[in-house]
């Protein structure tokens, strides 16, 4: 890090891919709204911590909302809440979902004076004399953008507290649409940190020797494939000895847990035995209300026994709950294999599809097994 002479410590916030107003449109009406409320909740529960905690800037690396479902709801509430924090410097590099151009929150002056907007693909720059901070960034002007803002360029100060804040693809496909950058680039422009934005999991800080570089990560988990629960990044910059330091940490705003779970229930055979099961793995590890649990079941159970789809939802306390079926028709099945009617010779022209080292074709095999013995026996299922 480079040498400054002043001695003092900042505090940045760095969030992002916050999606304000994302319609959930895989769930119900319902449940959807829900959904909606508990992220506004999420996003007023990070400002209140800004306001009560010091927090010199706040950085927003893009998809800071839904720009084709925001209203003028969501104007209002980023207005309220910029205003009272006004002595934050809210800086934000619009993204894909929140592109700037035609977009009426960025473009009609509506933001407070403490709001900081990039508003072209190609680097800016905010500086901020009071406190010896630029923070360079770029917006998404449309919802893709090919070109490497930061290729060949470098901080003209080094002497300063140099940020970047974007929404980018670091590492990528060299024709991705998402603001290609590399490792490289970010090492030879020279920022003491990287503020991206893009990536809902977050993830780890990324160390560049003088540098390190962050994704934010959703402010409250999308869904199951962000596992965990949404938040942000502090980075707080304090000078030692006149030496630059970065201390770095992961906070916690979102309210709703996505977890994933696999459950082994060889020889099960009812209903009951499978919700017991499931109703341990939730006692167990702690899962509550605000838990979004997704439980796949593997292992060999009965052919004639079906896992149900709605396998007890309401009966685990958690904030949903679902199940995947990945089990294998093939627990008590060695009578199959001596058999000599159209059922032994349906078994054993299945397996080895049953047995493949292929998950989709092992899938596909097990549904066949389980429909085609019910028609030979007379039976319903629901599959």
């Amino acid at each position: 890090m480079s040498e400054r002479n002043q001695v003092t410590q900042l505090k940045f916030l760095h969030c992002g891919d916050i999606h304000l107003e994302t319609p959930y449109a895989d769930l119900s009406p319902e449940k959807s709204d829900e959904r909606r409320r508990g992220l506004r909740e999420s996003f007023m529960k990070m400002m209140e911590y800004v306001r009560g905690s010091g927090v010199n800037y706040v950085l927003i690396s893009g998809d800071l909302f839904e720009s084709e479902f925001a209203t003028n709801r969501t104007a209002e509430l980023l207005v309220r809440e910029f205003r009272n924090c006004a002595d934050t410097k809210f800086i934000i590099a619009p993204g894909k979902s929140d592109s700037y151009k035609d977009n009426p929150i960025y473009t009609s002056g509506r933001l407070p004076s403490n709001c900081y907007v990039f508003s072209e693909p190609t680097l800016a720059r905010f500086d901020f004399d009071e406190d010896k901070v630029t923070v360079y960034g770029w917006g998404f002007e449309e919802s893709s953008l090919s070109v490497n803002p930061l290729y060949d360029k470098q901080v003209d100060d080094i002497s300063k507290i140099n940020i970047v804040c974007g929404y980018a693809e670091v590492d990528g496909a060299l024709d991705s649409e998402i603001c290609p950058i590399s490792t490289a680039d970010l090492k030879s422009f020279g920022a003491d940190y990287y503020a991206l934005g893009s990536r809902h999991e977050g993830g780890e800080f990324v160390s560049l020797g003088d540098s390190i570089y962050g994704y934010s990560g959703a402010l409250e988990s999308i869904g199951f494939d962000t596992p965990g629960i949404g938040g942000a990044k502090l980075i707080v910059v304090k000078y030692n000895g006149g030496e630059l330091a970065i201390d770095a940490k992961y906070m916690s705003f979102g309210k709703t847990v996505f977890r994933s779970e696999t459950l082994d229930i060889t020889g099960v055979d009812t209903n009951n035995e499978i919700i017991n099961r499931v109703s341990r793995l939730v006692s167990d590890r702690k899962y509550g209300a605000e838990t979004a649990l997704r439980v796949e079941l593997t292992g060999y159970i009965n052919p004639r026994f079906i896992v149900p789809k709605n396998l007890g939802n309401d009966a685990f306390g958690l904030y949903s709950f679902e199940v995947i079926d990945k089990t294998m028709p093939l627990f008590g099945t060695e009578p199959f294999k001596r058999d000599m009617s159209v059922k032994g010779e349906l078994f054993r022209q299945l397996l080895p599809m049953l047995e493949s080292e292929d998950e989709e074709e092992r899938l596909i095999a097990a549904l066949a097994f389980r429909e085609g013995l019910a028609a030979l026996e007379d039976r319903e299922i629901d599959t």
